[in-house]
């Protein structure tokens, strides 16, 4: 009953695939085992780095507020990157859900996996979003909008490759939102307890 409810949502999880696995096209298998390096692991690899990069860069005509941000950024990244590794590495190989080709052999081809086996919760909605919420504050409208489609271009290029199931999307967003969560919520907490407390006459 729990499976029914969670994860094959009585049967509109495999319905939901089946519609989206509609708008597959050909070379979107080659293309998306490129594409997914810019939503798995590598991708918070690069953010760390370019921002590791562009302090040494500025770090003498930086401004205080500039210096502040990326270090608030960087420490959200490392917090929640912890987490939302450490629980997509977990669920992945205590779940072992059964792979789309398992289920609708008819249907989707057989998948290689790039780097390891996909399942609940799907890495790159997870990778994406997390991603996303922490930039959020620190960048403008414009790149709003480009990170609003790369999180969207992410979780459907997910299922549209046949890799993972709705249910493995939605399941990884919300682990991404999660993590970004406890990041910023741990980095407010850390400097509330080192800021200097003040001290009142009695």
């Amino acid at each position: 009953m729990l499976k029914e409810l969670l994860y094959d949502w009585f049967g509109l999880n495999e319905w939901l695939f089946t519609i989206l696995y509609s708008l597959h096209f050909s070379y979107l298998d080659d293309f998306w085992k490129l594409a997914s390096y810019g939503y798995s692991y590598w991708a918070v690899a690069f953010v760390a780095i370019a921002l590791s990069y562009r302090y040494l860069r500025i770090r003498h005509t930086a401004t205080e507020q500039q210096l502040v941000s990326m270090g608030e950024f960087m420490v959200g990244l490392i917090i929640a990157f912890s987490l939302v590794w450490c629980a997509v590495y977990t669920f992945q190989n205590v779940t072992l859900m059964p792979r789309p080709w398992a289920v609708l052999p008819d249907v989707v081809a057989v998948q290689t996996p790039v780097l390891w086996h996909e399942g609940l919760p799907a890495s790159v909605p997870a990778i994406s979003l997390m991603l996303a919420c922490l930039a959020w504050k620190h960048v403008g409208g414009q790149a709003r909008k480009w990170l609003q489609l790369y999180v969207a271009l992410g979780c459907l290029l997910s299922v549209i490759s046949g890799i993972n199931w709705p249910a493995e999307v939605v399941a990884g967003a919300l682990l991404g939102w999660i993590g970004a969560i406890f990041g910023q919520w741990y980095l407010r907490l850390g400097k509330r307890l080192v800021e200097p407390r003040k001290i009142t006459d009695v």
